[in-house]
């Protein structure tokens, strides 16, 4: 793997390679590695470098017209190598069957490809994520090596939800930051402070031929590639396929006024909070659970679903709640973490002063994290100052919340996104289905309730207790009929020979699940397509069908593994 800097280059200069990959993200640096050492070449474009940069953060302003999102973009998309995987908080689950099927409740739904033909794809996407098997199931309780809770949840109301957390190599402390593990291979080249400015196609906007870059300061380039993916997210890849207009005026991919529809993101929410001074066994219940295995120690957390049955039985969205912890200052368990890092450091601050009074002054709660790692082989429970029971629901695919340019301008003078994100009368309604069969399930399971948050009963004005997650998604979204989709089943631009995209972006519906093991994963399988269609490196002993891949007028078959 090579570095270049666009700042260094001679102006106007012409790179031919044959893959372009735009965006070094989770997605793009996935799809890089998966070339990594093959006779490919491949060029990764990063618009950052390897810090941050204030100057090329503010590319990310937004225009928003709609549901108020977060504007300080600085907290949820990121310009660096690596991406917004500098900042990610890590948290993994795969999307649900139900998530996959068209079902009549929810307009726009169902995915052109099966959640079997993925199975392989996410065990090949945790190994970049740094996590544990490929299982969300109440088969984990053997593998945690605690005993199964004795009181079941009522699964034909709601289940148990496991996520499983991201970890650095070397540090488990902090979730997998791609930009720190960059394909080490010749073939594979980084272009920093290259920002993608044009998508150009042929006269006539089927073959995709280039696109040209430019720094900040003027210094500019062109990239020709046999193919080229976009990996630049949910709301940059739609502004770069608009704002590419000059030999298409409606944009590259949007002959059907499709790109940038159904913007979608995790509207997420307090539904409600509990006492921290009794909420001990709900903590206990759902709360973080370990998996000991060859990879080393794996963090799960345990939270509560709406079941697919109460979903179809009363249209419903995919909803799913788990607990958000105020942790205290002087929470023991966390202060003997940091305590433990000062004498490894040799580094005796005040802050190791505080946290040796909060191990002495919490005799009864340093013990008992102790009692539970030692013999219940489970975390503490964390000393709080309040816990919140948050929610994150799918969104409803509506092809009015889109992505489209703004009349402003940033300092490389492109359109800034102009977002007009809309949440549904059903997001809302789904929240509070939830919040009351919790209550429900927990006074029968003899746990504390939690106090539910009145703005759930609200009739107006209910949309600002929703905040986005910073998971947008569906902008491109992937169709077999082009009329209602930017790309096919293999991530193709629709019409665009030779254009591709990764992220979220191609998901048809969100889910409640965090995005990034998804994405991931449609990038290895969005690989192992371009593998065998465009550089034939796979060999001719591996069909189309072993990949799980599929021509326009098939189904897709399997998940056979490749590599």
């Amino acid at each position: 793997m090579k570095f270049n800097d666009l700042r260094r280059l001679e102006n106007d200069t012409v790179i031919e390679t044959d893959l372009c990959i735009v965006g070094s993200g989770p997605a793009g640096l996935s799809l890089a590695k998966e070339f990594a050492g093959t006779k490919t070449e491949v060029w990764v474009l990063e618009s950052g470098g390897l810090s941050d940069e204030p100057d090329t953060q503010a590319l990310y302003d937004i225009e928003s017209v709609g549901v108020p999102r977060i504007m300080n973009q600085d907290i949820i998309r990121y310009r660096i190598l690596g991406g917004t995987s500098h900042i990610w908080t890590g948290r993994c689950a795969p999307f649900d069957n139900i998530d996959f099927q068209q079902r009549s409740w929810v307009p726009h739904s169902g995915w052109p490809i099966t959640p079997d033909s993925l199975e392989n794809y996410l065990e090949r996407a945790g190994e970049n994520l740094g996590i544990g098997p490929n299982c969300y199931d109440e088969t984990l309780w053997q593998q945690f090596n605690v005993r199964r809770p004795q009181s079941d949840l009522n699964e034909k109301l709601v289940r148990p939800q496991f996520w499983q957390y991201s970890k650095e190599p070397h540090d488990a402390s902090e979730p997998a930051r791609f930009g720190r593990h960059t394909p080490d291979a010749a073939n594979i080249r980084i272009l920093l402070h290259a920002n993608v400015t044009h998508i150009n196609t042929n006269e006539i906007g089927n073959r995709v031929e280039s696109v040209e870059v430019s720094t900040l300061e003027g210094k500019r380039a062109q990239i020709k590639a046999k193919a080229i993916v976009l990996c630049c997210g949910g709301i940059e890849n739609a502004r770069l396929l608009l704002a590419s207009n000059r030999r298409v005026p409606y944009g590259v991919g949007n002959q059907n006024d499709t790109v940038g529809r159904y913007l979608m993101d995790h509207p997420g929410c307090v539904m409600g909070t509990f006492n921290p001074k009794e909420a001990a066994p709900v903590q206990d219940r759902f709360g973080q659970y370990w998996l000991d295995d060859a990879q080393g120690r794996h963090t799960y957390l345990q939270g509560i679903a709406l079941s697919a049955e109460i979903q179809e039985q009363e249209q419903l969205l995919n909803c799913a709640a788990f607990l958000e912890e105020k942790v205290a200052a002087d929470d023991p368990s966390f202060a003997m973490q940091r305590l433990k890092m000062a004498f490894k450091n040799k580094k005796l601050t005040k802050q190791a002063y505080e946290d040796a009074i909060a191990l002495l002054t919490h005799p009864s709660a340093t013990a008992q994290g102790i009692y539970r790692r030692v013999a219940k082989h489970r975390p503490p429970i964390r000393k709080t100052t309040g816990i919140d029971l948050f929610c994150l629901v799918e969104q409803r695919p509506d092809p009015e919340s889109r992505v489209t340019l703004s009349e402003q301008k940033d300092a490389l003078g492109m359109p800034l996104s102009k977002l007009n994100w809309k949440i549904s009368e059903q997001e809302r309604q789904t929240v509070k289905r939830l919040s009351h069969l919790i209550c429900q399930e927990f006074q029968r399971l003899g746990l504390p309730q939690p106090q539910l948050s009145q703005w759930l009963d609200a009739k107006e004005n209910w949309e600002c207790n929703f905040v986005d997650r910073a998971h947008p998604t569906g902008t491109t979204r992937m169709s077999l009929n082009p009329k209602e989709g930017v790309v096919d089943e293999n991530s193709q631009v629709h019409g665009v020979e030779g254009l591709f995209i990764a992220g979220s972006s191609v998901f048809p519906t969100t889910s409640h699940a965090n995005p990034t093991l998804m994405l991931v994963a449609m990038s290895i399988r969005l690989a192992d397509w371009l593998k065998i269609t465009e550089f034939n490196t796979l060999g001719e002993q591996f069909s189309r069908e072993k990949i799980g891949v599929v021509d326009s007028e098939e189904t897709l078959i399997s998940s056979t593994p490749l590599l």
